[in-house]
């Protein structure tokens, strides 16, 4: 029998002891790694998977009734759980992969066993009734990391301090929550510190206070409830972050920038699964809004909403059509007013009424991932946010952007080796508005690539897993068409339109134009996996930036190590 170790798998967090959850797995590239592997071989349900919409549903893409099965002696059948079941004295051992029980149904016969199931294995509360109708576990989450910058002289060690709590529930096979919060302390690489400073935020984080004299104080919570009244609907409220897409990046929404609240239906007829997002984004500058003396100031709000149809066309292809509307609804007191093209669920029908180039902020795209073979995915993005107009100035408005990419799983036969390869290439200007307040941002970033605009990108990643160990090699190379302190090229997405520089020809803003600058990251990571449950890992790497323009070349060469739970993605590679 072949055996895979798939330890840093998608059922670590899948210990829940009902027929099915309502939960969301978590929105992390590296747990995509092993969703699209395993669901790129499965071909027993092959138009049941809609994978473009992200974080994806426990119990609609990769239920424990579909893959999980207990007692079972074949480690084929259940490859996303990582930890098998000895018998004898209820140890998880890699070494014996079958037996595949949920271990917080095991009672440990001596306290010996327990600690280590707990610092190992299990999540560390466990609530749960006999009837199995409810469930409630609580994790730590942290990271707690060292570094240095040998590039960079700095007056304080360089380091990260995190801690915080995740509570994940059932109750009954309908209805499920999830709520945790962090708290840090950081100190930052020259170049992330900088960005800091400059944007008000940390990297999809949020904002900062000072901490002690060079260092930074932040915090964010995420919460949302999911209730499935039966398979074909799924609706959810909450905080937190979405993504639409099958690459690293995504052209379309990502999870880059902050959390935001919303609201999210998704709607699953056999090949179509049909998605409505409600959002409320928010720009950090003041509102016009006279407030009286001493208050503080509100933060401008705008509201979105995204549509997303998903279809299976064939066993081997998925087609996905997006709409995505940022909405102009504050007035100058800030308070919201939203007619009724914000509410309407129907694609398309905001275009029409409002077109590409009105405030009312549309941005149109479409998807495609095609299985070549059980190995190979084929994925591609097209984004487009303006159409070139007749007149002075008119090539402004063309503003699209393409993503394409590869995904080889196993590779060269080899369990467990990860290639992805992928290339993201945006024009200037895209992303961008008439007014800066209705940019197709959040929270001082993005909300598609980090870079912004008016860049190509080209990304590999090389990931490889024994057992409990993992080594993954990253590298960026970015060319980026920069603002410069006067001009407007088409990079920043917070200038307006009116702005824009479009040189000596009236109608031909070119590709890069601006101040020439390239990027290049490599970032190689060892870690351990020290608990499945919420995946906890001990890590260690070096990242090396290169980022060099007429005016300079800044370089940094970050030496860390850590101890850190990996459930979401956090972008420090621009």
């Amino acid at each position: 029998m072949k055996k895979h170790y798939l330890v840093f798998s998608l059922f670590s967090l899948l210990t829940a002891l009902l027929p099915a959850q309502q939960k969301n797995l978590p929105l992390n590239s590296e747990w995509f790694m092993s969703s699209d592997s395993y669901l790129n071989k499965d071909t027993l349900r092959p138009y049941q998977y809609f994978t473009a919409v992200k974080p994806l549903l426990e119990s609609r893409e990769l239920d424990e009734q579909r893959y999980i099965y207990l007692n079972s002696k074949s480690w084929g059948s259940a490859p996303f759980c990582e930890t098998g079941l000895d018998s004898s004295n209820g140890k998880s051992s890699l070494q014996d992969p079958g037996a595949l029980l949920f271990l917080q149904k095991k009672h440990y016969t001596n306290w010996k066993d327990k600690l280590e199931g707990k610092v190992f294995h299990d999540h560390l509360i466990v609530l749960a009734d006999s009837a199995d109708e409810f469930l409630v576990t609580i994790d730590p989450l942290m990271n707690f990391q060292f570094g240095e910058d040998k590039d960079h002289v700095y007056s304080h060690p360089l380091s990260v301090n995190t801690r915080g709590v995740m509570i994940r529930g059932d109750i009954g096979p309908k209805f499920s929550f999830e709520s945790s919060f962090y708290e840090n302390q950081s100190y930052q690489p020259q170049y992330i510190d900088s960005f800091a400073r400059a944007t008000q935020v940390i990297p999809g984080q949020g904002r900062w206070k000072d901490f002690k004299i060079h260092g930074f104080d932040y915090s964010m919570s995420s919460a949302y409830i999911s209730y499935s009244p039966n398979k074909h609907f799924n609706f959810q409220a909450g905080t937190g972050k979405n993504f639409i897409g099958d690459g690293y990046r995504s052209l379309l929404l990502s999870d880059n920038a902050f959390n935001y609240p919303y609201l999210k239906i998704t709607t699953t007829f056999g090949r179509f699964q049909y998605t409505n997002l409600y959002a409320s984004f928010m720009n950090l500058t003041f509102s016009k809004a006279t407030i009286p003396l001493g208050t503080e100031h509100l933060y401008e709000k705008k509201s979105a909403s995204f549509q997303f149809l998903s279809i299976n066309v064939h066993p081997r292809v998925q087609l996905g059509l997006f709409q995505g509307l940022i909405a102009q609804a504050a007035d100058s007191t800030n308070r919201q007013h939203l007619d009724f093209y914000y509410f309407q669920p129907l694609m398309g029908v905001s275009a029409l009424k409002y077109g590409l180039n009105d405030p009312n902020h549309i941005l149109l795209g479409s998807t495609v991932k095609i299985k070549v073979c059980r190995y190979l995915n084929l994925y591609a993005q097209y984004m487009l946010d303006g159409i070139a107009q007749s007149g002075p100035n008119g090539s402004l408005y063309n503003r699209q952007g393409f993503q394409a990419g590869a995904k080889l799983f196993d590779f060269c036969k080899i369990p467990n080796l990860y290639i992805q390869a992928e290339y993201n290439q945006v024009r200037p200007y895209s992303y961008t508005s008439s007014e800066a307040s209705q940019s197709y941002t959040h929270y001082g970033q993005p909300l598609a690539d980090p870079l912004g605009a008016n860049f190509r990108e080209s990304i590999l990643i090389i990931h490889y897993r024994f057992r409990n160990m993992f080594i993954q090699l990253k590298y960026n190379h970015d060319i980026i068409g920069a603002d410069s302190t006067n001009r407007n090229y088409g990079n920043n997405l917070f200038n307006p339109d009116y702005t824009a520089y479009i040189g000596n020809s009236l109608n031909t803003p070119t590709m890069l134009q601006g101040v020439k600058t390239t990027v290049d990251i490599y970032d190689l990571k060892l870690g351990y996996l020290v608990n499945p449950a919420y995946n906890l890992n001990l890590v260690c790497g070096v990242m090396l930036r290169d980022y060099k323009n007429n005016s300079g070349n800044d370089k940094t060469e970050y030496i860390y190590i850590g101890l850190q739970t990996s459930l979401s993605n956090i972008y420090y590679d621009f």
